[in-house]
């Protein structure tokens, strides 16, 4: 086996790694959002091959400060041979971001220095329970990017890249020229969006300004996909008793690993 770079303009081998991710299109929300527009421009492909025969594969995504690693759950024998080779390839730090791996699986090839519990919740135009679109709420033009850009890292949330906005599903809220909540979708796939990078500032909290966000975003996905995913840290009750309200449900846990090679 040996992996190779995967170029986006191979249009053939990209159909067969978005294939082999579709055949669990849930547990690979990550790694598909990675092979469509934004987040694909600034997406590596590496392909796993044995001879001219793609067994697998795993993405790059190199727009936040550590590049974040997804893998296509795949074979043990094809898992451990990516794992094996991933220093070749990577920095000293990166984040891994997957539904299956364990740690103890992992420690033989680098230093997990943290780790966070996601759970995945999805909805859909069936199950929605959204409220009406809040006509106060603003949606994001290419002219407010640095505004947004600007107010997502003065509040230190993160991942956020810039080319997130071009997904059209941001929406933001002001009080006297000042954003005092944003939220929009972290990727996208042709029938897909994943809901994120939802921020209230702390002094507004308590005032529906993240259902009506959130509410807000999500009708707009809704006119143009099928489904809705978002992660939500495991201990964030409160959210979770949110987004449950609007219609989401629970389906599986991720985590995502920070990790840093010897």
């Amino acid at each position: 086996m040996e992996i190779r770079l995967i170029p986006s303009s191979n249009q053939q081998l990209v159909t067969k790694c978005v294939k082999l991710a579709n055949e669990d299109m849930l547990e690979n929300i990550v790694l598909l959002g990675d092979l469509f527009p934004p987040c694909m421009d600034l997406t590596d492909i590496y392909g796993v091959f044995e001879g001219e025969k793609l067994l697998s594969f795993f993405t790059v995504f190199k727009g936040f400060t550590f590049p974040s690693v997804v893998l296509l759950k795949s074979s043990k024998v094809i898992t451990t041979f990516t794992l094996a080779n991933l220093s070749l390839i990577l920095p000293k730090n990166f984040i891994l971001v997957s539904s299956s791996l364990q740690e103890d699986k992992m420690k033989n090839y680098f230093r997990i220095e943290e780790s966070s519990s996601e759970i995945c919740m999805i909805t859909d135009c069936k199950s929605a329970n959204f409220l009406k679109s809040d006509s106060s709420l603003t949606h994001a033009s290419p002219m407010d990017l640095n505004r947004i850009d600007q107010f997502y890292q003065e509040n230190q949330t993160f991942p956020w890249n810039p080319i997130q906005l071009e997904s059209q599903f941001y929406f933001f809220q002001e009080v006297k020229d000042t954003l005092i909540a944003c939220g929009g979708t972290h990727f996208e796939t042709p029938n897909l969006a994943h809901l994120g990078n939802v921020l209230v500032l702390s002094e507004y909290r308590g005032q529906s300004i993240g259902k009506k966000l959130v509410s807000t975003i999500g009708n707009e996905i809704l006119r143009k996909k099928t489904i809705i995913t978002l992660f939500v840290v495991q201990d964030n009750t409160p959210a979770i008793h949110l987004y449950q309200k609007l219609g989401f449900s629970a389906r599986m846990n991720f985590t995502i690993f920070s990790c840093s090679f010897d």
